[in-house]
């Protein structure tokens, strides 16, 4: 398992508040957590993947402060970066003089050699990204501007950044196999990028948004996969390159844009027709919203990449599936 995880649920109501701290503490980072007094009012869902020298936890909990104090500050062996990425609701980021209040989408960073301290005075919902500073290879004044400020914002590089992590986050089937070690160096790349263009470095950020662009673009296709308008043009378009310059750049991942858009989006429809309990949609409802622009066009292609009709696929998979042990 990659993942590793953790609930409140399963600790006897009186041990939650030491359980969590022990927790964060030994899986996280050594911090200082303020709780509800009431042990009932105590709750966390903690889910810690290790991706490589990436780590990525994702908490839903209950209200707390955070406090990485000047003691945890000193004694640390292995000072890493966080990068804090609001799902819902808001929370604030304090260091360095600065606080940083995020909302959804958005994110900011913060640095264990320095005190900070983190609120979340309704709860908590976040995904943390935990990078090691030496992986980070910046000047220490360049990551000094860039904590404890709100980043994220549409058309920027830490737009890009905060886009690019939710997908990560977000998607369980990334996280394991070769997959989580291939990501993690281009996660590595766009945070860098982040931090060199807040701290106004432009020079530093060049060299990550290039290595990144092939990922970056492939991300974007796996978003906008059942856009019908998702074209080889539209994508350069999104990335300011030009359409033969994308072509090269798939390339050297191994990808043909039309075969890659094809086989996607028969698989997200080769997964749908095997849902449990099926979907009331007809075969020509879910062509056209996974971007087919005939229903006789996507039969084609769907026999010819699994052999059967998708009409058949539907009706055997959920006529075998009640005896299935």
């Amino acid at each position: 398992m990659t993942t590793t995880t953790w609930a409140t649920s399963g600790v006897p109501l009186a041990d939650r508040a030491d359980a969590l701290r022990q927790t964060i503490r030994e899986h996280v980072v050594p911090v200082e957590i303020d709780l509800p007094r009431r042990p009932e009012h105590v709750f966390a869902d903690v889910a810690i993947t290790e991706m490589g020298s990436l780590q990525v936890t994702s908490v839903q909990a209950n209200p707390a402060t955070v406090h990485r104090t000047p003691k945890l500050a000193k004694a640390d062996d292995e000072p890493v970066l966080f990068i804090s990425l609001q799902v819902s609701g808001e929370s604030t980021v304090v260091q360095g003089g600065r606080a940083a209040v995020l909302r959804p989408g958005e994110i900011a960073l913060y640095d264990t050699r320095h005190p900070y301290t983190l609120l979340f005075d309704h709860g908590v919902d976040l995904h943390f990204f935990r990078v090691p500073v030496r992986d980070i290879a910046l000047p220490d004044t360049a990551i000094d501007q860039a904590v404890a400020r709100t980043l994220g914002s549409h058309g920027t590089v830490s737009g890009l950044t905060a886009g690019y992590l939710s997908q990560l986050a977000a998607s369980p089937q990334l996280h394991d196999g070769a997959a989580r070690h291939l990501l993690a160096a281009p996660t590595m790349e766009l945070i860098r990028a982040s931090i060199a263009a807040e701290a106004d470095r432009a020079y530093l950020a060049k060299g990550p948004l290039h290595e990144t662009l092939g990922v970056r673009i492939l991300d974007h296709m796996r978003a906008r996969l059942a856009d019908p308008g998702l074209t080889p043009a539209s994508v350069a378009g999104a990335h300011h390159i030009s359409v033969r310059y994308l072509y090269a750049i798939l390339a050297r991942h191994g990808v043909v844009f039309g075969e890659w858009v094809r086989s996607h989006r028969l698989d997200a429809c080769r997964r749908e027709l095997s849902r449990v309990p099926p979907s009331a949609d007809t075969i020509a409802a879910l062509a056209y919203r996974w971007g087919f622009k005939s229903a006789s066009h996507f039969s084609r292609a769907f026999k010819a990449a699994y052999g059967v009709s998708p009409q058949t696929w539907r009706e055997t998979r959920h006529s075998t599936r009640p005896h299935a042990r």
